[in-house]
């Protein structure tokens, strides 16, 4: 995981590994919501696993802020120890206190221990990555991801990697499964931010949507990355406490329509049925 779990971007396969730089959206408004305290965690987030330091400007553009208001909030976060900060260079970097508390959300996740034993004993039987994610905005944050080790394959992914909820099959199981009204809202912030891509991005996600009601999961052939395919179906635990998304990915070779269909599919289905029966009595 990268350090203390702050949002990394990774390319989603393929022998890239660039970092996504969209904006941020601002959480919608809530009377219970502190917003220096949401400001402030967002400037933590801003940073990936590319960027060992960053300016005020980097950051600023990132989390869709003032200026002025993301120079208060870098110098507060630097006086509290969550960052470190160069004259020299003038940038801020990610300092020890982010990490301990990445490691210990991580520690404290039992159960996912126990969902990795199935996640990888399908990666196994199908050569394939397994990633469940959650959903964080507008992206799907990566909590686990289970390879085998007899794959030829290499996809650069690694937890806490963010994938574009609107552009990735992972993102389209999981919006299957929100309640209408809050699928509708996400869709709408989607559409404000997709800077004249919606018209493709609807039909797509609509697909999806429609996939996940026919058949229980959803595919995308390289609709993020060309080179790579994705099915996913959606995980709700039986308490409905999280909106969690399983995924398979390979290479395109690797996963043929035809086998999706025979395989990939159902097995993802009855998997995330079980796990969503399990995710109950384990802490995740």
């Amino acid at each position: 995981m990268n350090a203390g779990g702050v949002s990394t971007v990774r390319a989603f396969g393929g022998l890239t590994d660039a970092p996504v730089r969209a904006r941020r959206p601002r959480p919608p408004r809530d009377g219970n919501l502190i917003e220096p305290l949401a400001r402030g965690l967002a400037v933590l987030q801003a940073f990936t696993s590319e960027d060992q330091w960053l300016g005020n400007l980097d950051i600023a553009e990132r989390v869709a802020l003032p200026n002025a208001t993301v120079n208060r909030l870098l110098k507060s976060l630097t006086r509290l120890g969550y960052l470190t900060h160069s004259p020299q260079l003038r940038r801020y970097q990610l300092a020890a206190p982010v990490l301990s508390l990445g490691y210990a959300a991580v520690a404290g996740s039992t159960g996912r221990h126990i969902l990795r034993g199935h996640m990888q004993a399908l990666a196994d039987s199908a050569n394939a990555f397994v990633m469940l994610g959650q959903r964080d905005r507008l992206d799907i944050v990566l909590l686990e991801i289970c390879h085998s080790n007899s794959s030829l394959v290499t996809l650069r992914l690694e937890q806490g990697a963010r994938v574009p909820i609107a552009e990735t099959a992972m993102g389209w199981a999981l919006m299957a499964s929100l309640p209408e009204d809050e699928r509708d809202y996400l869709l709408a912030h989607i559409k404000r931010k997709s800077e004249g891509r919606w018209a493709v991005m609807e039909s797509r996600i609509q697909r999806g949507l429609s996939q996940v009601k026919r058949s229980g999961y959803c595919v995308s052939h390289g609709a993020w990355r060309a080179e790579v395919t994705t099915a996913a179906v959606p995980l709700v635990p039986a308490n409905r406490s999280a909106a969690l998304v399983l995924g398979c990915a390979s290479a395109s070779p690797y996963m043929p329509p035809n086998r999706i269909t025979r395989e990939i599919g159902p097995t993802l289905v009855s998997l995330a049925k079980r796990m969503s029966e399990e995710i109950p009595n384990y802490d995740t």
